[in-house]
């Protein structure tokens, strides 16, 4: 009987539990689609979607439901079908006949089928981006008439003509529409990044608010105009009598912009980056109802500032960068709009000084860089913009000090005076006024005195660049106050004294830059504390003394510069063990010595550069150096290296593969982002434009030093990628030249010149067919001159000179281009670029090493008689002595 009772209770709960489920949690058969759902996902982060008959899949992870109903309201499988259905079967949410959000993007579909989603009567958001969608989903769409955010961005929607929508008219209720394509009743309307052609001639959407028509056909190699375009902006758009946001952006539409006077409601608008013929300054934004705030014309062929903004007076944000303006800074779009926030004039030819308005603006943005405006900067121009978040008055041509005023501008982030003409000592007032300055950039300009003083207060500093200017003296301690500091870049410059330690507690410092200074005393073994540290460049200064051996680096340097000092000792181990990052390791010109050291880790090396020239280092190449495959720049030349040339640089995969580029050599180092501009938010409708972030680029190009073509060559930037080389000169290197070096084919210079090579020239060398430069010169190599090596069509400088070459000259292709001096001091050559016959050369053809030979053996057999002759008279004498003296003869033969 307790048995009994005790199953009935257990029953009772059960059912209690199922009620509660059904009531309170999700309906059974909206379970039951979900689990049947859960075998196409490859995620496990769906782990909690279990039959178990108890549990609430409410519950369950990227499901929501409805508090009152428990009705699934909202399913996100963002990213978990990837790849493990091509092919979306909409059957399987007809259950959800509440459902109101279904994203569905980041999934591999190409297809659709089952067209039951007109059971989704309460369907409003359907995100299908980042798919593989073509025209044909659109069919499918018809049914779904409660829609009012559909998004179909990154797919492969092309060929849409919304005349012939299918029915898409039908989604009367659709607010938003990434597809991106047309609806009649649309209030945001994006059809950005995908393949769409077509025309809008015939659209109905007078509801519009918001448009979005960026970068139509970034993908498609023809123009616009090839399809219903025709390159113009489709006059439709006039029709947008309520439209508030009209992007264009980044198109190849041409012509001339329509005009746009019936569109009073419009607040954003942006026509950059296409391909306009010059825009008429005539009115195409007709005055005075105009809402106009925030206006992109950047890169759109403008020769004048269109004469329409002398009648607006609402602008918050006004971009014309990229354009042809010429005449003075327009003041008068300050004077005119109160509320400007931002103001773009980057990359024009404005000229003359800069006018500021008479009273105080609130401006937040000011970038005019990359003009021609000269001249002194107003004293007041911290009084007049005390709000300044961000000044780019860089690569003008401004000239005098720095304003006392701009110690007012308290709130002042970024500030880029770069590539001008100021001069002077930085203002007490500056120095300790900005105290909110993150950017301070200052580079290549004339400025000089002492930096950084005690009474220097600029705390939240992260990104400092003085670099090409005249400043000198100590690094003084002010600095160390920055903890944020992330860039610290003073080269070119005159600093004296020592590098101070403190610099080794920027716990966030990823880039150093001291290069070509007067720097004195050794390398602070404190520099290894930097635990993000990327650049370090103390090169071209006056430090001395030994690395300790515990001076280590961090797994994240990319870029070791020590070149042009006075280092000595050994090379610290850890320079040449295997980093996750190292690139370019560059210890030239210094005073090291002992043995290259050999990398101890197993993994494979990334380093692309590596520049040991100029030291006392000794012993062999390391067969280790082998395993540097991505090597694309090695110099060890003028050292006192012995032994032979490692014949497994064939394992330097750089050298051998047929690549256009080196493994990863950046062009510009130090470059960062400097996160979204504070001012001024975008454009915050319901249809989000994206925030503008900017981005602080260094002033270092990588630059490598190496000879080439019989001249020191500084390769930079991009060229880096192009250039491989190997310089073993100097050195004391002996044996034969391995023939395997013939296999380095993308090789473009290699020097061995100035060693104790010999053998001959290796034919494979024909096999280089890259090479630029190849200079063997001052060796003991012999042999003739291969003839192959006229294949070599690339080959502008060619060195054999000061060796024992013999035979003719190869004079045909580039051959026939190279001077006497090329071959100078090898007797057995001869040629027309030498002025040479072989008559007149001493008998070394193979008909002269034949008379030599046979001249050889005559001599040798004269030799063989003459020595059996003497032998015999020697004998004879002897025995003709003993026969006539008795008395030796009594001698020899007593006992």
């Amino acid at each position: 009987m307790e048995r009994l009772l005790t199953k009935l209770c257990m029953l009772i709960v059960v059912a209690l539990a199922l009620q509660m489920h059904g009531n309170k949690g999700c309906l059974e058969n909206e379970r039951i689609a979900l689990l049947e759902i859960k075998p196409f996902m490859e995620n496990a982060t769906v782990e909690s979607w279990v039959d178990d008959r108890v549990s609430n899949c409410c519950d369950w992870y990227r499901v929501e439901c409805n508090t009152t109903t428990g009705r699934v309201m909202n399913l996100s499988l963002s990213g978990l079908l990837y790849e493990s259905t091509t092919i979306l079967n909409f059957s399987l949410f007809q259950p959800f006949e509440q459902l109101q959000i279904l994203d569905l993007s980041f999934n591999s579909f190409e297809g659709w089928v089952d067209s039951r989603a007109h059971h989704l009567k309460q369907l409003k958001i359907l995100d299908l981006g980042f798919n593989r969608f073509n025209g044909s989903i659109l069919s499918y769409l018809t049914v779904i008439t409660s829609l009012t955010t559909l998004i179909i961005d990154w797919n492969f929607i092309h060929d849409f003509n919304p005349s012939q929508g299918g029915g898409l008219g039908n989604l009367r209720n659709l607010e938003y529409l990434d597809l991106r394509g047309n609806l009649r009743n649309l209030e945001f309307l994006d059809l950005s990044f995908n393949r769409i052609s077509g025309s809008l001639q015939q659209a109905n959407l007078r509801n519009l608010k918001f448009l979005d028509l960026r970068e139509w056909n970034e993908w498609l190699s023809t123009r616009v105009s090839d399809n219903n375009f025709e390159g113009h902006i489709p006059p439709c758009v006039n029709n947008l009598t309520i439209l508030r946001a009209l992007d264009l952006s980044s198109n190849q539409l041409t012509g001339n912009i329509p005009s746009l006077n019936l569109m009073q409601s419009i607040e954003y608008l942006s026509l950059q980056y296409n391909n306009f013929e010059v825009l008429e300054t005539g009115i195409f934004l007709r005055p005075p109802k105009s809402r106009l705030k925030f206006l992109y014309l950047s890169e759109c062929n403008l020769h004048g500032i269109p004469s329409f903004l002398m009648y607006h007076h609402s602008l918050e944000f006004i971009d014309l960068s990229h354009n042809k303006l010429v005449g003075m800074f327009p003041t008068w779009l300050l004077h005119n709009n109160t509320r400007l926030q931002s103001m773009y004039l980057i990359n024009n030819s404005l000229s003359g000084i800069l006018q500021l308005p008479n009273s105080t603006h609130d401006l937040l943005q000011l970038r005019i860089s990359n003009n021609n405006l000269s001249g002194q900067l107003p004293m007041n121009i911290g009084v007049i913009h005390p709000r300044l978040v961000d000044l780019n008055l860089s690569k003008n041509s401004f000239e005098g000090y720095i304003p006392w005023s701009m110690g007012e501008m308290k709130s002042l982030n970024k500030l880029d005076l770069s590539s001008n003409n100021f001069s002077g000592e930085l203002p007490k007032s500056f120095v300790s006024g900005c105290s909110s300055l993150e950017l301070l950039k200052l580079s290549n300009n004339n400025f000089h005195g002492e930096i950084f003083p005690e009474f220097m207060n600029m705390t939240q500093l992260q990104w400092i660049y003085l670099d090409n200017n005249q400043f000198g003296g100590k690094i003084q301690d002010g600095l160390w106050k920055a903890r944020f500091l992330s860039i610290l870049d003073l080269s070119s410059n005159s600093f004296s004294g020592q590098i101070p330690d403190w610099i080794g507690n920027f716990s966030l410092l990823e880039t150093l830059v001291l290069s070509n200074n007067s720097l004195e005393g050794g390398v602070p073994i404190h520099l290894s504390n930097l635990g993000r540290l990327s650049i370090l460049d103390i090169s071209e200064n006056r430090l001395s003394g030994s690395m300790a051996s515990s001076f280590n680096l961090s797994s994240s340097v990319v870029k070791l510069c020590l070149q042009n000092n006075a280092l000595n000792g050994s090379i610290p181990n850890a320079f040449l063990r295997t980093t996750d990052q190292l690139l370019i390791l560059d210890l030239s010109d210094n005073k090291f010595s002992g043995s290259i050291p050999i990398p101890i880790d197993e993994d494979i090396p990334k380093l692309g550069v590596l520049l040991l020239g100029g030291n006392h280092l000794e012993g062999h190449i390391p067969h280790e150096l082998c395993q540097f495959m991505c090597l694309s720049i090695l110099d060890l030349s003028r050292n006192r290296l012995n032994g032979t040339i490692p014949s497994c640089f064939t394992n330097i995969l750089t050298w051998v593969e047929q690549s256009n580029a080196t493994y990863g050599i950046p062009p510009e180092l130090g470059s960062q982002m400097t996160g979204k501009d504070n001012s001024v938010s975008s454009y915050n409708f319901t249809l989000a434009f994206e925030q503008v972030y900017s981005r602080v680029e260094s002033n270092q190009e990588t630059e490598i030093g190496f000879v080439s073509n019989n001249r020191y060559e500084s390769y930079k930037g991009s060229i880096l990628n192009y250039m491989l080389g190997i310089d073993l000169s100097s050195n004391e290197l002996t044996g034969d030249i391995p023939t395997d070096i013939g296999n380095l084919q993308q090789i473009i210079a290699m020097n061995l010149s100035r060693n104790f090579l010999s053998g001959s020239i290796p034919e494979s060398f024909s096999n280089l067919t890259n090479i630029e430069s190849l200079d063997l010169s001052h060796n003991k190599l012999s042999g003739r001159i291969p003839l192959q090596l006229t294949q070599l069509n690339r080959l502008g400088t060619f060195n054999v000179s000061f060796n024992n070459l013999s035979g003719p000259i190869p004079d045909t292709g580039q051959f026939g281009t190279f001077v006497e001096s090329s071959y100078g001091s090898n007797p057995g050559l001869y040629g027309s670029q030498i002025k040479r016959s072989c008559s007149s050369e001493p008998a070394t053809p193979s008909d002269a090493r034949e008379d030599q030979e046979d001249e050889s053996a005559i001599d040798m057999v004269s030799f063989y008689w003459s020595l059996f002759a003497s032998y015999v008279t020697t004998i004879m004498g002897f025995v003709l002595i003993l026969w006539l003296n008795s008395d030796w003869r009594m001698m020899i033969y007593s006992p």
